[in-house]
């Protein structure tokens, strides 16, 4: 400061400003709910680029019939949670046992999250870390595989996952795996010949599960074949775990040593979950020491196949699986088969090959290619993709077309009945995707044409349906 603007105190001015100093301004308290309320401005401030392509998202998630099986639609009070605060703590370690400091308020939201899923599921023991339904496979076949160890599990060309045994997957790289399918003319489970198989093999893990299976899984028959050649049985039921908590599917939890799921695709948020019922305490020796399978899990996890868990995602999951135990979200997984068997019978009785004849669970498959000369599963989807209407090219059990090709599709409905639609639009969203690969000129195994005047016709028709059932109000 420039001496001349310095101000000379006398000693009792000095003790005076000491003991008793100016009053200063009143602190603004900082507010949660402000703060929050502010973030998707703060993105169009400093972002305009990635706040516009969100802008079109939800435009489309509005404006278009989606009926891809694999996607669902989180609550406001799941993305509320996503987007917090919380994403900026860091630690690692599980609640109660952590390697930072700062972790009372996270443990607490975990600890939620762990007891919420063990209620809906009803199970002893849930880990709510994994990032993914595929890392939570991995975590188990980390925890209780070595390498080149032997895995029974259903085919991804026959209705299975990625990450249950494909040669590209991780799980294909490090353990041998032998493959299950379907019957080829029910294409059904063949429990009898998963037996036999299973026998032949002696697997050390069994995995039964699929992403591409309309009917219901037998899990105690799996857990008898995985007791009969000594194997631990994994349950992936990431499609269908909205339809086990609302006992729409049975549940695996008791049969199956190990149970993972998705949680988005009953609803929630990214990521995963890894349940266990009553072999939860069961010991194992893993060189050579004893320890019970649920601390196996847990050491798999962290350290062994993650670092810090997404606490922002924990939150949302804990918020989700709030929703779970709500008469509302039960009675919807019952909807949702009823939309699904709706849909399945009105292309069934119009002379489409739907694979097993029908559904049992939220999803549809269809072989188009058996409907006309020509179409494929990547020309279906992509002309009704024109239209406004969403679904997703399948290969199909016994399939002979490359997977980028396909000859079938598999459509979904859990976001269409989470939106209010029943069987009078069920029917609606079957005459418009039969309009379209009826009259679909086919150039190509991959490229089609539309009559401009039909397309815009059945788009036109989409969006006026999908007004009436707003994605999002």
């Amino acid at each position: 400061m420039h001496n001349s603007l310095k101000k000379t105190l006398t000693p009792g001015q000095l003790d005076e400003q000491i003991y008793n100093p100016p009053a200063m301004a009143e602190a603004t308290e900082p507010n949660c709910q402000q703060f929050h309320h502010r973030i998707f401005d703060a993105l169009e401030t400093e972002d305009s680029q990635i706040h516009s392509l969100i802008a079109a998202e939800y435009q489309r998630q509005q404006n278009c019939i989606q009926l891809i099986a694999a996607e669902n639609q989180c609550s406001k009070a799941v993305l509320a949670a996503l987007g917090c605060v919380v994403q900026n703590k860091t630690t690692e370690g599980f609640a109660g046992s952590r390697y930072h400091g700062g972790c009372d308020v996270v443990d607490e939201i975990e600890r939620l999250a762990i007891d919420r899923a063990k209620q809906a599921f009803t199970a002893e023991y849930a880990n709510v870390q994994p990032h993914s339904g595929t890392q939570a496979n991995q975590i188990v076949f980390t925890a209780i595989l070595e390498r080149d160890d032997r895995i029974l599990s259903f085919g991804l060309d026959q209705g299975g996952h990625v990450s249950h045994g494909a040669n590209v997957s991780f799980t294909g790289k490090f353990f041998e795996i032998e493959h299950y399918g379907v019957d080829r003319d029910s294409f059904l489970l063949d429990y009898d010949d998963i037996e036999r198989l299973a026998i032949k093999v002696k697997p050390k893990m069994i995995v039964c599960g699929a992403t591409a299976y309309s009917r219901v899984i037998d899990f105690a028959r799996f857990r008898r074949i995985a007791d009969k050649v000594g194997a631990y049985l994994l349950a992936d039921i990431s499609h269908i775990s909205g339809l086990v908590i609302a006992g729409v599917h049975p549940s695996p939890i008791d049969h199956a040593h190990f149970t993972t799921t998705s949680t988005y695709k009953p609803g929630g948020p990214r990521g995963g979950l890894i349940l266990m019922g009553k072999d939860f305490n069961s010991e194992i020796k893993i060189n050579g020491r004893a320890a019970t399978l649920h601390r196996i899990i847990n050491k798999a996890t962290f350290p062994g196949v993650q670092g810090t868990p997404y606490l922002n995602n924990i939150a949302a999951k804990a918020v989700f699986l709030r929703e779970t135990l709500t008469d509302e979200y039960k009675n919807r997984q019952f909807e949702i088969t009823l939309n699904a068997e709706t849909l399945a019978n009105c292309f069934a009785s119009s002379g489409y090959d739907v694979l097993t004849g029908g559904t049992d669970n939220h999803m549809i498959l269809i072989n188009v290619s058996n409907l006309r000369d020509a179409l494929t599963g990547v020309v279906a989807q992509n002309a009704l993709e024109q239209c406004g209407i969403i679904v997703n090219m399948n290969k199909l059990p016994f399939d002979t077309k490359p997977a980028t090709v396909t000859s079938g599709i598999r459509l979904g409905t859990p976001i269409v009945t989470k939106n209010g639609m029943g069987a009078d639009e069920m029917q609606q969203i079957y005459e418009m995707i039969d309009t379209i690969l009826r009259n679909v000129e086919i150039i190509n195994d991959r490229e089609h044409r539309l009559a401009e005047p039909l397309a815009r016709q059945v788009k036109t028709r989409a969006e006026k349906l999908c007004g009436r059932f707003r994605a999002f109000v």
